[in-house]
């Protein structure tokens, strides 16, 4: 009887959520991205709505909400309603954040993963004034003449630098990390040869690699990029255990109803099946993914756990 009672007490916000659910969405939804407008994550939340416009038959809106390496945005949607109407479509750094700031104001149980939008390569290349022809050079000279290599990337605690520590930390050498503010003053250094290696997204530096202007060493994965797949990975180099593959993915606020979040799953994998969608993907350097919810979800458990370990391990610290 007791559990009777209970079941009808709260019989009325079950309802609720329920027709909740099957008229969503009855008014515009918002894509929240924690960067500037204009980078790889902006671009492609932008690609997608457009498409969840049609499909959805609502505005899809994107803002950008930037600041504190992610995680104003970030922190913006866990305290959103959870009704499907705020998603947040970030990077790698929603991986790293909690092993990086100490007194961060979300955490990775205030989201439900939708899906794995899109992957890139990160690449290791080197100034064309280096005379450094590959990675194993590179680690032979690091290792020989410690202290003698620097390498540089678009900086502290960016995807590619905790990629390179991880390589640092598997294959044994050392070097030192030489933080930008950005790729651009990265590549500046490199084409002046201010700094001999550095770590950055392969289709930001493809058009100084096929220029000759930079020397690509491997990308930093275990297997080949389809972008580029004529160069060699680290994988190939006989180095398997070290991934700095990027991402960038849809979640939503926990508590967000089943119903919505399939619907959303399922009208984000449609856009990303899409050939127009696809093409421009891979002319941003980036390629579709897809797969199920939990399937992303345990991508960025391993994620998350992989880079904590690296930077406990290497003491980084946030800028």
């Amino acid at each position: 009887m007791r559990c009777l009672r209970f079941f009808l007490l709260f019989l009325p916000s079950l309802l609720s959520v329920s027709a909740a659910a099957q008229d969503y969405p009855s008014k515009p939804v918002r894509i929240v991205v924690p960067y500037a407008a204009g980078g790889g994550t902006d671009t492609v939340a932008r690609l997608v709505a457009t498409r969840l416009a049609a499909t959805l038959g609502q505005p899809v809106v994107v803002e950008n909400k930037p600041g504190a390496s992610a995680n104003i945005g970030a922190e913006f949607v866990a305290r959103a309603p959870a009704d499907g109407y705020t998603i947040l479509v970030t990077a790698p750094n929603f991986t790293t954040s909690e092993a990086l700031f100490e007194k961060l104001t979300w955490k990775f149980e205030d989201f439900i993963p939708v899906v794995h939008l899109v992957r890139y390569a990160n690449v290791l290349v080197a100034s064309t004034q280096s005379q450094i022809p590959g990675v194993e050079q590179m680690i032979a000279r690091a290792k020989s003449q410690p202290g003698s290599l620097t390498y540089g990337t678009p900086g502290t605690a960016s995807n590619t630098h905790l990629a390179m520590e991880l390589l640092k930390q598997r294959a044994g050498f050392s070097m030192q990390h030489v933080p930008y503010k950005g790729s651009g003053l990265l590549k500046n250094d490199l084409l002046g040869g201010h700094v001999p290696i550095g770590a950055d997204g392969l289709g930001g530096q493809m058009d100084l690699i096929k220029a000759g202007k930079v020397k690509a060493l491997a990308v930093l994965a275990p297997n080949r990029s389809s972008f580029a797949p004529d160069l060699p990975s680290l994988g190939d180099l006989g180095i398997k255990d070290v991934d700095g593959t990027g991402w960038y993915g849809a979640l939503l606020p926990a508590g967000t109803p089943v119903a919505v979040v399939t619907r959303l799953h399922k009208e984000f994998a449609a856009a990303l099946q899409m050939s127009e969608i696809r093409a421009r993907l891979t002319s941003i350097g980036v390629e579709a993914v897809g797969g199920s919810s939990e399937e992303f979800r345990n991508y960025l458990l391993n994620e998350r756990n992989k880079w904590a370990a690296i930077i406990k391990t290497a003491q980084i610290k946030a800028d």
